[in-house]
């Protein structure tokens, strides 16, 4: 079994694929947040962040300490957050997004709204991303759960998607 640091580099590698992916899919500003911004004279909304979701599904395990040890670390502590916003009752959540970059929870790093997977299904025809099964294998990944072999599939299955993703919107990295 590997040790926790071992899958917490996995993890965050895994993250920083994901955000590669995110950032080329793009769905949550563009088809989400700016429409909804437009139509509240630019209110403040939480979409997606109705909890303390780092709180609420995060695993009492070793791994997972050092994921909130490190984000602590680089980000601060929850209740440190300046500009928290009034709408989400996570800390992390301010009136622009998530200011966490790195160190997500595997729950928030793997949410998709039903939207935005139909987006990914019909613009680009991508039917891989299943957003629990998403947020079970990074658990997986950072739990030691996951085999080696299973996390290079799973690994390439998203560096696939960017590919994908890269291809048909012309954003080659």
């Amino acid at each position: 079994m590997d040790s926790a640091q071992d899958n917490l580099a996995r993890y965050l590698e895994m993250e920083t694929i994901l955000n590669r992916f995110f950032g080329i899919f793009d769905f949550c500003l563009k088809g989400c947040v700016l429409p909804e911004l437009e139509r509240n004279g630019n209110q403040p909304f939480a979409a997606c962040c109705k909890d303390k979701y780092y709180k609420v599904y995060d695993l009492d395990h070793p791994s997972f300490d050092l994921l909130r040890e490190e984000r602590e670390r680089l980000y601060g502590k929850p209740e440190g957050v300046k500009n928290s916003s009034l709408v989400s009752p996570c800390e992390y959540h301010t009136d622009t997004g998530c200011v966490l970059p790195t160190c997500k929870s595997p729950i928030c790093l793997a949410f998709m709204c039903r939207k935005s997977i139909d987006a990914l299904r019909e613009g680009y025809g991508i039917y891989t991303y299943d957003y629990l099964g998403f947020n079970y294998a990074l658990e997986w990944i950072l739990t030691g759960d996951m085999s080696l072999a299973d996390y290079t599939e799973f690994r390439q299955s998203c560096l696939d998607m960017i590919d994908t993703l890269e291809a048909q919107s012309g954003k080659a990295h």
